[in-house]
């Protein structure tokens, strides 16, 4: 295996397939980690990943909470003693208290990976059972912060086993599907997990489960063992299945567990390698003429690159023109009246409680608008945080399907013109973080007025003031309102401009290797056989092929 291993690079390396050299780079480092097996735990945002691991555990290790917290890659390991080690991308390590682990894994704390942290390792004695398991805790792909679904990304090739945990409240999403796709390609161990089974019936629970089975089944050819997880389970009775199936098996059969992964990588990179060979052999004896004219069949007019420009600018921008009106019309809609009830409600109250002269109670009063405006808003934001995300899915869905339709029509080219099939691959347009916006309220008076206090009686004066500041108060829910639309319509349109860059470079580098692979002659004809017939050599016979 380790030789054909060695071919492949050297194909690679003589045939310039720099994406296939990548993968069997990754491969050779896979071969040299035996130390552990890595357990990936994938899944989409807010899934139940951090979760589950914690029900390994015992213990709440890994933070959680409403928003993404999972910003980097953490993975944990047993140790006698509790340690946890930070590396950052320049390769620097410290040591932290594991009751700081948050300062450093949650967006909250660290937005956008702001402290340039690339890894965590978490060592525990809870993980005693486990020894020579490494649980590896992933970002949430498909979240809104894109530098989280990359960085999980980045690590599909080093998967060992996988689970890949699926929320109940939306069970087997477009990006679920794909998530189990790309790890069936790495991994033979993979398992699914169906999260939050608390929110059915046991019906439904079952129900849902022989849905994942038979969808996943006609998307991979392959069975998945589905085990039902909820964190509502105080006797630990899905925790122990799941140990006890999985975790316990692949600690006993670790050594073969990690022979048969390896094959199963290898056996994927090997298609791919023989499908790009097969491309190169079909036009390694045309003339230049003919090449030009097969090219041309390939790349015909919906498959030119100004052309799909246009059509990507285009769904971009129908989006990013409805982001506002949408916006304006949720947020104005249903929160604008109950936020200014709830303003002038709340004044009435704290205004009695307000001693002292007219430029004492015109600071408590800015001090209480900004405060209440701040939680008023902070708690919009988060009720209309799915809606705001919303509207960013259903840019990043169209995107997704437009360059899905393209592989399509791409590989579908290549199979009438060359015969040749080209093995499946992912690609998932990603958005980027919404940011919260910046709470601004006006000053109690826009003169100043309240410079003069010792001139006004409170005694007489204080209801003319109470008039004052309640009336300013339906204004500054509008103000604060709108400026919420403006803050997340930009973020929104930014994110969605981001996406429509990573649809257009996918499909401006995929358009480039097949041409690279359709003018470039780096072989002959003989030469391009040899190799095939070398990765021939390593064909498994029948009887060992793998089985679903």
């Amino acid at each position: 295996m380790q030789d054909l291993l060695t071919t492949i690079r050297n194909i690679a390396e003589k045939q310039d397939f720099q994406g296939i050299l990548k993968e069997a780079n990754d491969l050779k480092q896979f071969t040299r980690s035996n130390q552990w097996l890595d357990v990936v735990i994938l899944g989409q945002f807010k899934a139940g990943k951090s979760s589950l691991i914690n029900s390994f555990l015992k213990r709440d290790v890994l933070p959680m909470g409403v928003l993404p917290v999972t910003a980097i890659i953490t993975r944990l390991v047993y140790a006698p003693q509790e340690k946890v080690v930070i590396t950052r991308l320049d390769g620097l390590k410290f040591e932290i208290p594991l009751e700081e682990l948050d300062e450093y894994v949650t967006e909250k704390k660290n937005p956008e990976n702001k402290k340039e942290v690339y890894l965590v390792d978490i060592e525990l004695p809870e993980l005693k059972g486990f020894e020579r398991l490494r649980l590896i805790d992933t970002p949430g792909l498909g979240s809104a912060f894109k530098h989280n679904t990359t960085v999980t990304e980045n690590w599909f090739n080093r998967i060992g086993a996988a689970f890949v945990v699926i929320s109940a409240a939306q069970p087997l999403s477009e990006n679920d599907q794909e998530v189990i796709k790309t790890a069936a390609e790495q991994s033979p161990e993979v398992y699914l997990v169906l999260s939050k089974t608390d929110l059915l019936s046991k019906a439904e629970v079952e129900e849902v489960m022989d849905f994942l089975k038979a969808k996943s089944l006609e998307a991979t050819g392959r069975n998945f063992r589905v085990f039902p997880y909820s964190i509502k389970d105080s006797v630990g009775k899905f925790r122990t299945r799941i140990q006890t199936t999985v975790l316990d098996h692949l600690s006993r059969h670790l050594t073969e567990t990690q022979q048969n992964i390896f094959s199963h990588k290898l056996t994927h990179l090997r298609s791919l390698t023989q499908s790009y060979l097969e491309i190169r052999l079909n036009l390694a004896s045309k003339k230049d003429s003919e090449r030009q004219a097969l090219k041309n069949k390939i790349l015909d007019e919906q498959l030119k690159l100004n052309f799909i420009q246009k059509e990507l600018g285009y769904i971009a921008q129908s989006y990013q023109n409805s982001t506002r009106d949408e916006l304006e019309k949720e947020l104005l809609g249903n929160h604008l009246e109950p936020l200014r009830a709830l303003l002038i409600k709340e004044f009435h109250a704290e205004y009695d409680r307000w001693t002292g002269n007219l430029y004492k109670i015109s600071r408590n009063y800015e001090k209480w608008l900004k405060e209440n405006m701040a939680r008023a808003l902070d708690r919009i934001e988060k009720q209309e945080h799915g809606f705001a995300n919303d509207l960013l899915s259903k840019t990043q869905a169209h995107l997704n399907n437009y360059t899905d339709h393209f592989r399509e029509r791409l590989n579908q080219r290549i199979r009438e013109v060359l015969h040749v099939q080209l093995p499946e691959e992912e690609f998932q347009v990603k958005v980027a973080p919404l940011k919260k916006p910046d709470i601004i309220t006006s000053w109690a008076f826009e003169s100043h007025i309240d410079l003069l206090w010792f001139l006004i009686p409170m005694k007489f004066f204080r209801n003319v003031f109470r008039k004052s500041f309640a009336n300013q108060l339906p204004g500054e829910a509008e103000k604060n309102l709108r400026r919420l639309v403006s803050i997340l319509t930009k973020n929104i349109n930014t994110a969605i401009n981001k996406s429509h860059r990573e649809a257009l470079t996918y499909v401006t580098s995929k358009l480039e290797s097949i041409e690279h692979l359709l003018d470039e002659q780096h072989s002959g004809e003989e030469e391009i056989r040899t190799y095939l017939n070398q990765l021939s050599a390593y064909e498994p016979n029948a009887g060992e092929k793998e089985t679903a």
